[in-house]
C-alpha cells in the first residue's frame, strides 16, 4: 500500500535509526517480515513484546515456544520465538521484568492507553537493551494497532510500519487454525477486543452496523482477565456461524486499521506476495527510513481461493458491501480520516474479489527477463483504487489495481445474481444445519487444545 512518508523525515538519512516498531495484526504474515528482520547480525529482533506469555514465561517455556511446537505456518525460525527476552529472565523468576499483562489490552478509544508510563519504560527498556549490545530494536506488535497514535507520539525517534494484509486472507488463516486444528484463539481475540472495548461509541456503531453479537456484560463481569474472556468466547465461538464470527472479526480489522495512515509506512504483504516491484522497492524504502537492509525476496504467494471462509459468496458480499457502507460513516462524521477510508476499500476490493469470483485476483506474469523496477523518490501506494503513484510499477500491480477497479464494478451485480439464484435459500439452510454439525465433531474429537501459549 504505502511506501515510506519521507516528508516526515526530511534528515532521516543523516539520523541513526533508534528502533524499528512493526504493528502487525493477527495473521498478517507479520512473523515472516519480523523474521527478515532478525537474519540481520545488527539488529535485536523482539516478538511481540505486550503478549500475555510474558508475564510468566520461563526458561522453558521460551525454549519450546517455536515455530514447530504448534500449526502456526510460520516460517522456519532459527531460534524460539522471545529468544531475544531469555537474558532479561531473572533465575527461579517468572515473566520479563516489566512487563504487566494489562499491556496485552488493546485500546480502540484514541486516549492515553492504561499503564501508559510503566508501558514506556518497559519498551524503551527493551530498546536500551539492544543499544547497549550495538544493535537496532526491531519490535513486532500484534497488540498495538488501537494504540498507534499513542505509540507514534510516544516513541517518534523510532519507525513506525503498519503490516497488512486484506480481511479475507486474514480471517481464511484464522478460520482454518480453528476449523482444521481446532485452535480458537484468532477467532475468539475479536471478540475480546471489542467486548474489552465495548463502551467506545465508535466501537458500539461499528458492531451495530456490521450486527456482532457480544455475550451479555453480566458474563464478562464473572471474567476479571483476559485469559477469562478468551475462554467464554472460544467456548461462543463453536456455537455460531463462521459469518457471525466473520462479523466481529471485520469489526475488530475496520477499527485496528483506522489510524495506520499515522504510521510512518504501510507494507503490504498481499503485494508482497505477488509482485517483485513491490518487492524491491519495499527493501529500498526501508533501507531510506531505517538504514536497515533486510531481504524480502522470501515473501510467499498465497492462493486465498483455495482455503475455506466459512460461508457463502452471498452473505460474504453483502457483509463487505455493508461495510463499505457503514464505514463512510465515521469518515463524514470526522470520527476517522479520508486516508482510513480509502485503505478500507482497497483491502476490502482485493478481499470481495476472491469472493465473487471464487478464484484468486488474476495478476499478470512478470515478462521473462524483465527487471521491475521502483524509483527510490517513489511512494507505491494504491488508495481507494486510485491509480498508483510513482513510474516505476510492473504489470502485477497494473494488474492488481485493474483487477480492484473491475470488482468494484461488478460486485453488486454478482451479488443480485446470487441473490435471485433458487439454490441460495436452500445453501443458507444447509449451511445453518452445518453449524451445529461442527461444533459436534470437534466436542466428539476432543476439547479444543489451550492455545494461551501460542505466540502469534
Amino acid at each position: 500500500m504505502f511506501g515510506p512518508a519521507a516528508f516526515l523525515f526530511p534528515d532521516f538519512m543523516n539520523t541513526q535509526c533508534q528502533a524499528v516498531f512493526l504493528h502487525t495484526g493477527y495473521r498478517t504474515a507479520g512473523t515472516w517480515l519480523w523474521s527478515c528482520f532478525r537474519q540481520l547480525d545488527n539488529v535485536t529482533a523482539y516478538y511481540e513484546p505486550l503478549h500475555e506469555m510474558l508475564a510468566t514465561i520461563d526458561q522453558q517455556k521460551l525454549a519450546s515456544s517455536t515455530a514447530n511446537s504448534w500449526r502456526s505456518g510460520h516460517p522456519a525460525l532459527e531460534a524460539p520465538y522471545f529468544a531475544e527476552f531469555a537474558h532479561l529472565l531473572r533465575a527461579g523468576e517468572r515473566g520479563i521484568p516489566g512487563y504487566d499483562a494489562v499491556f496485552s489490552v488493546d485500546r480502540l478509544d484514541g486516549e492515553t492507553p492504561q499503564a501508559a508510563e510503566r508501558l514506556e519504560a518497559y519498551v524503551r527498556g527493551l530498546m536500551q537493551s539492544a543499544h547497549q549490545q550495538g544493535r537496532v530494536p526491531v519490535l513486532k506488535f500484534c497488540r498495538s494497532l488501537g494504540r498507534l497514535q499513542w505509540f507514534r507520539a510516544t516513541f517518534p525517534d523510532a519507525v513506525h510500519v503498519v503490516v497488512e494484509k486484506n480481511p479475507l486472507s486474514q480471517w481464511q488463516s484464522c478460520w482454518q487454525l480453528f476449523a482444521a486444528h481446532r485452535n480458537p484463539h484468532f477467532v475468539a481475540i475479536p471478540f475480546v477486543v471489542l467486548a474489552l472495548n465495548r463502551h467506545v461509541p465508535l466501537v458500539q456503531q461499528t458492531m451495530d452496523a456490521l450486527g456482532v453479537v457480544l455475550l451479555p456484560e453480566s458474563d464478562h463481569a464473572a471474567a476479571p482477565t483476559v485469559e477469562a474472556h478468551l475462554a467464554l468466547y472460544k467456548e461462543h465461538i463453536a456455537a455460531i456461524t463462521p459469518l457471525q464470527a466473520y462479523r466481529a472479526f471485520l469489526a475488530h480489522w475496520l477499527l485496528t486499521l483506522r489510524d495506520a495512515h499515522h504510521a510512518d509506512a504501510i507494507f503490504d504483504c498481499d503485494l508482497a506476495g505477488h509482485s517483485p516491484a513491490y518487492i524491491a522497492g519495499a527493501e529500498r524504502w526501508i533501507n531510506e527510513l531505517t538504514g536497515l537492509e533486510p531481504s524480502f525476496g522470501s515473501a510467499r504467494r498465497e492462493e486465498a481461493a483455495e482455503r475455506d471462509h466459512g460461508f457463502g459468496a452471498a452473505e460474504g458480499l453483502q457483509l463487505h458491501l455493508d461495510t463499505l457502507n457503514f464505514a463512510r460513516t465515521p469518515m463524514v462524521r470526522g470520527a476517522v480520516a479520508q486516508d482510513a477510508l480509502h485503505l478500507w476499500a482497497s483491502k476490502l476490493a482485493q478481499a470481495s474479489q476472491t469472493i465473487a469470483s471464487g478464484v484468486a485476483p488474476q495478476r499478470p506474469q512478470q515478462s521473462q527477463g524483465s527487471q521491475p523496477q521502483v524509483e527510490q523518490s517513489r511512494t507505491t501506494r494504491m488508495m481507494g483504487v486510485a491509480l498508483l503513484e510513482g513510474a516505476g510499477i510492473d504489470e502485477i500491480l497494473l494488474g492488481e489495481l485493474a483487477a480492484a477497479r473491475a470488482l468494484l464494478a461488478g460486485v453488486r451485480s454478482e451479488l443480485a445474481r446470487l441473490q435471485r439464484s433458487p439454490l441460495l435459500r436452500l445453501v443458507k439452510r444447509v449451511r445453518r444445519l452445518r453449524a451445529p454439525k461442527l461444533l459436534r465433531r470437534m466436542r466428539r474429537a476432543g476439547k479444543p487444545r489451550r492455545d494461551a501459549g501460542h505466540p502469534t
